[in-house]
């Protein structure tokens, strides 16, 4: 502390839910700009309510309390504030940021009949199950249709008199059973004020400046969410005159998802900026000193690495193939990638190929399993030296094996993995011979478009990207598949698409990746289905051995059997 900073003393105070929530509603309780964002997931938020109810404590909260006006949300949980007062002290949130927009959004929204309007916003919907049943967590729920029943409590009706009558009027009218109706009515209530009369830990901090604020803001280390770095580095840069550093980083990952390659990571964003600045130690440094020596620079690099990154992510999509970005391997090839970019805009014909050729050398290694400050620093001048002209990228092969043994997207050989699979089987055809595109369901859809064909067997071999008709799984639709059927081919001329006898059932296969021969040995069942495994994984390590052959990637002669201990 400096010595013309006053000492700060907390003040602990008690307040009740409906106080915190009439503060922020009066503007008195705002969210400061610096801030990270709403980042808590749905299940997070039903715990919370459920711990309320049972009384548990949620941590208290921490208030600075001050006449400085410091920039704050216009939104919290989604719902419009009002501005502060004028010639009213004001409490800015400098701890429990989640827990007060899930309170705020989901109790101060307005009471509906029906879906949200806006499709974002089913997260604030919430419901309190009435029936005795239910135990635990399973009392909360998110009601995303927002139908009508007569034993989900909406908690927008709990802190309202008005909107509790209105929701019982309609349990009364639906309910013909009177008792059932009371018992409903009698387990709002409690409910109700087990929400209502929940006391809070308010700690408010008087008589702070703001750089004091900051400060404790960004040690703050408390359950629930972790402070990422890049938040604790915008904390103690913040400046009012200027976009918190949090705040454009996320307007460089959301610039590169509405391209449709979906969201980067966004630590490895800021260790792009990092090393773009000239941080040696892009990993773990004391973000305190950080933030001192470098704050300018990180500021003055933003438009820099925001360019050197949409060509990193450009790259990876394009000149790769990665399909989004969920399947980018390691992080890290994000960072040096952007390193890559930011030396060298416009990379040689010949660069580039070594850039791809490294891109699966390290895919297909444990090269940044487990990396440190000291790998990544040498990796970082490495390729700044390969940008500049003055090296070249040489991968440590001794690990090299494309094909993994599991299929874990936890793992970076199973992205990778993904990635050569939509390179090579590109269009494939579904179980009633129509084409679809890959790409765009791997951008588009979960992990749960991976179904397994028999049970069991955890091999990337046993699993089929294969839309199916309503209630029919991926084996029955492969057996289903008739041996004879005719060749009604998909697209345009047969003799343009080098077709010409063969079946449909033989086309759909090839579109997989699957061999005839394995196919039925399928069919027949029993020790076939192991079978067919054992063939498709032979012929898909062949088929990447071609593939790496012609990267100039060495691959060892026993495809298999490579432990998943790649991941970050």
């Amino acid at each position: 502390m400096r010595a013309d900073q006053a000492e700060i003393r907390p003040d602990p105070t008690i307040a009740l839910v409906d106080d915190l929530l009439g503060g922020i509603g009066r503007g008195e309780i705002r969210v400061p700009a610096f801030q990270r964002p709403f980042v808590w997931r749905p299940a997070q938020m039903l715990e919370l309510f459920d711990s309320i109810e049972r009384g548990y404590p949620i941590g208290s909260l921490l208030l600075w309390q001050t006449d400085v006006q410091v920039p704050s949300l216009d939104r919290i949980g989604g719902l419009e504030v009002p501005p502060p007062p004028a010639g009213k002290q004001i409490s800015y949130l400098l701890d429990g940021h989640q827990r007060v927009s899930t309170l705020f959004g989901v109790l101060n929204r307005p009471l509906r009949d029906g879906p949200a309007e806006d499709e974002r916003d089913w997260i604030w919907q919430i419901y309190r199950d009435l029936r005795p049943d239910p135990l635990g967590s399973d009392r909360y729920r998110h009601h995303r249709s927002g139908k009508f029943a007569p034993h989900l409590l909406p908690l927008a009706a709990v802190m309202r008199t008005r909107n509790f009558l209105r929701h019982f009027h309609r349990v009364e009218l639906e309910v013909r059973d009177t008792r059932q109706a009371d018992a409903l009515i009698r387990e709002a209530e409690a409910v109700t004020q087990r929400i209502k009369g929940y006391k809070l830990t308010l700690v408010r901090l008087q008589g702070a400046s703001l750089d004091q604020a900051v400060n404790v803001y960004a040690r703050l280390n408390r359950t629930g969410t972790r402070m990422d770095p890049d938040q604790m580095v915008s904390a103690l840069t913040y400046r009012k005159e200027q976009p918190s550093l949090a705040s454009r980083i996320d307007d460089i990952v959301t610039a590169i998802a509405d391209t449709g390659f979906g969201e980067l990571p966004r630590l490895a964003v800021f260790r792009s900026l990092l090393a773009i600045a000239g941080e040696a130690d892009i990993m773990s440094p004391r973000w305190s000193l950080v933030a001192d020596y470098v704050q300018n620079r990180l500021h003055d690099a933003l438009p820099q690495t925001a360019q050197a990154v949409r060509l990193a992510a450009q790259f990876l999509r394009t000149g790769v193939g990665v399909p989004h970005a969920r399947f980018l391997p390691y992080s890290h090839q994000l960072v040096l990638l952007a390193m890559l970019f930011h030396v060298r805009p416009q990379p040689s014909g010949w660069q580039y190929d070594r850039l791809r050729r490294w891109f699966w050398f390290t895919s297909w290694s444990s090269a940044f399993a487990g990396a440190t400050s000291t790998t990544l620093r040498k990796a970082l001048g490495e390729m700044r030296s390969f940008g500049i002209g003055e090296g070249d990228l040489e991968p440590d092969p001794s690990d090299v094996q494309p094909m993994p043994e599991l299929f874990n997207l936890n793992s970076a050989r199973t992205k990778a993995y993904v990635t050569w699979e939509a390179l090579e089987f590109p269009r494939r055809l579904d179980m009633l011979g129509q084409p679809f595109d890959v790409v765009k369901l791997l951008a588009t859809a979960d992990i749960q478009v991976f179904k397994h064909v028999v049970p069991k067997d955890s091999r990337p071999a046993n699993r089929l990207i294969f839309p199916t008709t309503p209630n029919i799984g991926v084996l029955a639709a492969l057996k289903g598949l008739s041996p004879t059927r005719g060749p009604d081919l998909f697209d345009g001329n047969p003799h343009q698409n080098g077709l010409v006898g063969r079946s449909m059932t033989e086309q759909i296969l090839e579109s997989h990746g699957i061999p005839l021969k394995a196919w039925r040995r399928l069919c027949e069942g029993g020790n076939g289905n192991q079978i067919f495994v054992d063939d498709r994984t032979e012929y898909l390590a062949q088929r990447l051995r071609i593939f790496a052959a012609r990267l100039d990637v060495p691959v060892g002669g026993n495809m298999e059997g490579m432990a998943d201990d790649d991941s970050e």
